[in-house]
């Protein structure tokens, strides 16, 4: 694909190896380009081409999907004898990533910036989509050579759950699908789920398709399971979890959450111009860390108070050879 200038609106960060494009909506990765790729300047996820396409998106392409990443059951919270309705956007009667207008429907704000970072903010209100307390939240992107730091903070007024989750979907061939990618990740066990979609306890990878303990690819009949949190090893603080690897690009992920969510674009479907390899099902790979799904219902410590910082951090390093 050939690489063109970033659209107008479009804040870009470039280091040696990498060129990153943030769009203000939803403060999302838009693109991350490999710039020294053999045939040229190489895209590394899936986006669209126009950044107005993106308030149509209903797919969360690069977006930083918050206050609440992932699901919490039935829109409900409680806690010290209050009860809070969430705004309910999901098909089973959840809140799915903060609700319709959760952080990556919105617009942020461009803090700082220079040639390699930029930082954005947040400030929704008390009862924005149902949650109690403002909330002011700042997610910064940095480029550091062959690797990208992502770094979500916030703070509350009020007690109320916090997980926010970057939400790229990775193509390192930018070619159709992931048949030459394989995975590998450092979790155990992961979380079945009930009819509705919400977590179960806990159980072990062996024996399943979500055991990437050994590094292990995406078999095109089984892309619609790839839909799943997997829960990490180690303890809670800035570690290598996992190794996404193409034809010719590895991806090491080291972040300071317990969970990630790996999902393989089963639902994924066409729509505007890409930028990137095309979207369809199974065209790519999300690797969300975060808090626990539906984490304030099973008694996850996610619940944030006046004075609390909330703090997330990943990095991804990129090297290029063949598997």
């Amino acid at each position: 694909m050939a690489f063109f200038t970033a659209p107008l609106g479009v804040t870009v960060l470039q280091s040696q190896d990498l060129q990153a494009w943030v769009l203000p909506y939803g403060a999302r990765l838009m693109q991350l380009w490999w710039m020294t790729a053999p045939e040229g300047p190489r895209p590394l996820t899936l986006g669209f081409k126009n950044p107005d396409d993106y308030r149509q998106d209903t797919a969360s392409l690069g977006a930083v999907c918050g206050r609440y990443g992932n699901r919490i059951g039935q829109g409900q919270l409680a806690r010290d004898g209050q009860q809070w309705a969430l705004d309910i956007n999901n098909s089973k009667g959840h809140c799915l990533h903060g609700g319709r207008e959760g952080s990556g429907q919105l617009d942020w704000t461009v803090q700082s910036l220079d040639a390699n970072a930029v930082s954005l903010t947040l400030d929704t209100p008390g009862g924005h989509m149902g949650f109690p307390g403002r909330c002011k939240a700042q997610v910064t992107y940095a480029l550091q050579g062959a690797r990208l730091v992502w770094q979500a903070q916030a703070e509350v007024d009020a007690p109320c759950p916090l997980n926010f989750v970057q939400h790229s979907y990775w193509n390192l061939d930018a070619q159709a699908g992931l048949q030459h990618h394989l995975l590998q990740v450092n979790a155990q066990a992961y979380l079945p789920t009930d009819a509705l979609d919400l977590p179960m306890p806990a159980q072990s990878v062996e024996g399943t398709c979500f055991d990437f303990r050994q590094a292990a690819g995406f078999p095109s009949t089984k892309i619609q399971q790839f839909d799943v949190a997997v829960q990490l090893d180690a303890e809670r603080q800035l570690r290598r979890v996992a190794c996404l690897s193409g034809r010719d690009l590895s991806l090491t992920l080291s972040t300071d959450r317990p969970w990630m969510h790996v999902y393989a674009a089963g639902n994924l479907n066409p729509g505007s111009t890409p930028l990137g390899a095309a979207h369809l099902p199974g065209a790519a790979l999300c690797l969300e860390t975060e808090d626990m799904p539906n984490g304030p219902a099973l008694g996850a410590p996610v619940w944030y108070a006046p004075g609390e910082k909330y703090f997330h951090a990943m990095t991804f390093d990129f090297a290029p050879g063949a598997q």
